[in-house]
């Protein structure tokens, strides 16, 4: 891994010295994760909004190019769990919000106004959160009342390894690959991109099998390059 930080970054840095336009991106993220730890796996199917923006680096002479960005970038997932106790319907939100630095290093061809984007990502969490919100008969409970269903309304998920009562430890950095789709108009462009996580964002301590959790996000953005 420290070799492959150290390669990305040499590229990044000589990409940024030769690029012809430089420019802003803002954009929404939706995010889920590729799993195969059962409750998570089976609950978490819908999509977590966030943000994506930064800078964006260009360097397209022909129409084979590169583009290289620096972006903030907001992952995760939501979970929903629904169980019965003491007779009473009980239904545990969970919402888990990881906030990256993150370098796509990507290939990038033309094809008239349109182009495709293609290449590796690397990303690093500054921090991450879990928020939890519990009704129960269809009522949202107090906070002080979450510690009866074995729950706490937040949780910095890398100041400790407990994790809603599972011994888990959360990687800050991800490694991926991104694919895209765009279109430019003069200095103007927008893009849809799918990026996917080949690398675990937790261990689960003493699992029995080989247990994995990945990220991936679907991103609509847009944006402004200025230059040559």
């Amino acid at each position: 891994m420290k070799k492959i930080i150290i390669f990305l970054f040499a590229i990044f840095s000589i990409l940024i010295l030769n690029a012809q336009k430089i420019g802003l991106k803002v954009g929404l993220n939706m995010s889920g994760v590729n799993t195969n730890i059962e409750l998570t796996e089976e609950n978490a199917k819908e999509l977590l909004p966030g943000f994506s923006g930064g800078l964006a680096f260009d360097y397209t002479p022909n129409k084979l190019g590169l583009r290289v960005e620096a972006l903030y970038s907001q992952k995760g997932y939501k979970l929903t769990v629904n169980s019965t106790v003491d007779g009473t319907d009980v239904v545990n939100n969970f919402s888990l919000k990881l906030n990256y630095i993150e370098v796509p290093i990507l290939l990038k061809y033309k094809l008239g106004p349109a182009y495709i984007t293609a290449g590796p990502y690397l990303a690093y969490a500054m921090d991450g959160k879990e928020i939890a919100t519990i009704t129960v008969d269809g009522k949202k409970i107090a906070e002080e009342q979450y510690a009866d269903y074995g729950a706490t309304p937040s949780n910095d998920v890398f100041k400790g390894k407990e994790f809603s009562g599972d011994d888990i430890t959360f990687k800050r950095t991800d490694l991926g690959v991104n694919v895209g789709l765009g279109a430019e108009f003069l200095m103007f462009f927008t893009e849809i991109r799918y990026g996917k996580g080949l690398t675990n964002i937790n261990e689960l301590k003493d699992a029995s099998v080989n247990k994995y959790t990945k990220n991936y996000t679907i991103t609509f953005s847009v944006g402004i390059l200025l230059g040559k």
